[in-house]
């Protein structure tokens, strides 16, 4: 990210938006952390995009973003206000939306995505990708940097939506996700499923299609591309754009194979969240302006039925919600990750847990120190990508009255999902009050221990 971006943190835009930490960004426009309600005992956190005034088409821009604060979808990252600001002397625009933790682009240098996981991303991806194309918008943007995690849910940004049909004001780099048709041709809602596809073959191989632009001939799907996934990128794939597959088309594809899944007792599902009708969102079509109505009549999607019973997979987001999640704490109680991998010092713990159920609370005897144990609210969702055992260990601060005043994470594990929630139960243990002949500050270390099966927990005093 540009320093002179980065040297904003700390500062407030508009008077509202408090730019608490850079979540990255260029120099064409930055993303910090903030919070809607600063001052307010309801503040949740969220994500503040800012752009100069003048650079590229950031009115036109501006414009976009309050059309698409009017969407709702819960696929789509929620936009909550636009606005314009200043910032020692820069004129600025601003989008304020959803916070999500992680994005799919994070997951892949360590790995690919299994089948299961790719069933769990895709068809919420497609969901979301319907309700903007029966809108008459394309996304544009359709790669893994865009498809985000909110708790357990996988979401679609929405902060760069376009009028289908639309051209770009000025010059537009191409992307590797793009389509042959990029640098000529309007904005199209094929161009989303081009870049569906293109996506679609990362997340399975960690690696973008070769294929030969200058030559215009078709990207090869790798061989190792499992079906159905091969067949709908394949189909996604087309030089071509009226010869790919719709999202209604790739989105039946889908749901076939859920349903195939489920009769060879390979996948299980979970009822399909319900999502705003068409009469619902006319005034949000409006706003987009009127070449959003003909060119909805111009694109022929077929708006598939949401089976009541039959429509996502169990999985969804959990190869997303396992991954590490930055906590809103001080910096003083962020992670240090240090000794990652060593194991908890001491001899015997001083107690020992177990359960399957989360956000277990426990009040124990004062024998061994500890008054009060809080065990971690783990989703389902997230329990199911549990091979083994994932270990962490927080090292607590304990004040005289033997409340928890300060955490620091020693060991991670390779999650920061379960991270996060160890350190959130850990701070609300209670210890014994400390003697008269005791330091003012105790120092314990807490392990936790996730699994399938259950959640255990040992407590031990620190040495010094």
């Amino acid at each position: 990210m540009s320093e002179a971006w980065k040297r904003w943190e700390g500062r407030t835009v508009d008077g509202r938006f408090p730019l608490q930490r850079s979540l990255g960004g260029s120099g064409h426009s930055a993303v910090f952390l903030t919070v809607t309600q600063p001052s307010g005992s309801d503040s949740e956190k969220a994500a503040i995009k800012l752009i100069r005034v003048g650079a590229g088409d950031a009115n036109h821009q501006f414009l976009r973003w309050k059309a698409a604060s009017e969407l709702t979808h819960p696929n789509l990252i929620r936009i909550f206000e636009a606005g314009r600001g200043e910032l020692d002397g820069t004129e600025l625009l601003y989008v304020v939306m959803e916070y999500a933790e992680e994005n799919l682009s994070q997951i892949l240098p360590e790995r690919a995505l299994t089948a299961e996981e790719a069933r769990g991303m895709l068809a919420p991806v497609l969901r979301a990708l319907q309700f903007v194309h029966e809108r008459g918008l394309v996304h544009g943007h359709v790669q893994p940097s865009n498809i985000l995690a909110v708790a357990d849910q996988v979401k679609l940004s929405s902060d760069a939506l376009s009028i289908a049909g639309e051209r770009s004001s000025g010059a537009r780099a191409t992307s590797a996700y793009d389509p042959p048709e990029a640098v000529t041709a309007a904005i199209s809602t094929a161009a989303d499923v081009w870049q569906l596809g293109m996506t679609l073959i990362e997340v399975l191989t960690q690696h973008l299609p070769v294929w030969d632009r200058a030559r215009m001939s078709a990207p090869q799907v790798p061989a190792a591309v499992p079906e159905p996934f091969r067949e709908i990128a394949g189909h996604c794939l087309q030089v071509a754009a009226g010869e790919r597959w719709t999202v209604g088309e790739i989105l039946r594809r889908v749901e076939a194979d859920q349903v195939e899944g489920v009769r060879r007792g390979a996948v299980r599902v979970e009822p399909a969240r319900q999502v705003p009708t068409s009469a619902q969102t006319d005034a949000q079509t409006k706003k987009m302006g009127s070449a959003t109505a003909s060119e909805a009549q111009r694109n022929e999607f077929t708006k598939w039925p949401y089976w009541l019973g039959l429509a996502a997979v169990v999985v969804v987001a959990f190869f997303l919600i396992a991954r590490p999640k930055t906590s809103s704490r001080p910096a003083e109680e962020q992670s240090t990750q240090a000794e990652r991998g060593t194991a908890v010092e001491g001899s015997q713990p001083a107690q020992t847990s177990t359960s399957q159920e989360p956000n277990i609370t426990a009040r124990r005897d004062n024998q061994n120190g500890v008054v009060q144990q809080v065990m971690p609210q783990v989703s389902p969702s997230a329990r199911r990508t549990i091979q083994g055992t994932i270990k962490v260990r927080v090292r607590v601060d304990v004040d005289a009255t033997g409340n928890v005043a300060k955490t620091k994470l020693e060991l991670s594990g390779p999650s920061k999902y379960f991270s996060r929630v160890a350190m959130e139960a850990a701070r609300e243990w209670k210890f014994v009050p400390a003697r008269a002949d005791e330091p003012a500050v105790r120092e314990w270390k807490l392990q936790f221990a996730f699994s399938r099966a259950k959640t255990g927990v040992s407590a031990t005093p620190a040495k010094h």
